[in-house]
């Protein structure tokens, strides 16, 4: 009778632990450093996949999110949120594109049992980036980025890990090193 209460409690803790991974991080052409870095960096609003459920304001909230840490780091001159700019000159252009490809409700369950040990049962959000140079059109970066809530897991911290990976990758790409 115990030995039946031991295996179903290990299976019922198997089957808890894989509903709550993470998923994978798909990577088609990872971000290199350009040459020259960026003085205009363009982002429209985020597109949302007809495929799947994602949140109504997350292609919005997210493209906002970036523009906003973004226009914070000194070394760039213009964070547009729009799609075309009307550069004057030899101003070169980054736009970052992006979809909001997937969305997990998370186990609030899960989240209880395990207390926030490495996000098990937080929601997340799925973001698929691109990043073209506007001038040439070549694709210098694509990358696709799955971040987990933080707390409290509503409202914008829905968003924040995946606002902080897309902000990395522009800055590697926006580094201006050879």
């Amino acid at each position: 009778m115990i030995n039946k209460f031991i295996y179903r409690c290990v299976i019922l803790s198997f089957l808890i632990l894989i509903g709550c991974t993470p998923t994978n991080v798909n990577v088609y052409k990872a971000p290199e450093s350009t040459y020259e870095s960026y003085e205009v960096i363009l982002i429209p609003d985020f597109r949302k996949t007809d495929l799947e459920w994602v949140p109504y304001d997350s292609g919005v909230e997210i493209a906002d999110m970036v523009a906003e840490e973004l226009r914070t780091k000194n070394n760039i001159d213009v964070v547009s949120r729009s799609s075309t700019y009307d550069s004057k000159g030899q101003q070169r252009v980054l736009l970052v594109r992006g979809t909001v490809s997937g969305y997990v409700r998370g186990c609030k369950y899960c989240e209880y049992i395990f207390r926030g040990i490495k996000d098990k049962g937080k929601m997340s959000v799925q973001v698929w980036v691109t990043l073209i140079d506007g001038t040439t059109g070549e694709v210098l970066a694509d990358v696709g980025i799955d971040g987990r809530a933080t707390g409290p897991g509503t409202g914008r911290s829905k968003y924040t890990r995946v606002v902080d990976e897309i902000v990395n990758v522009v800055e590697v790409v926006n580094s201006g090193q050879s």
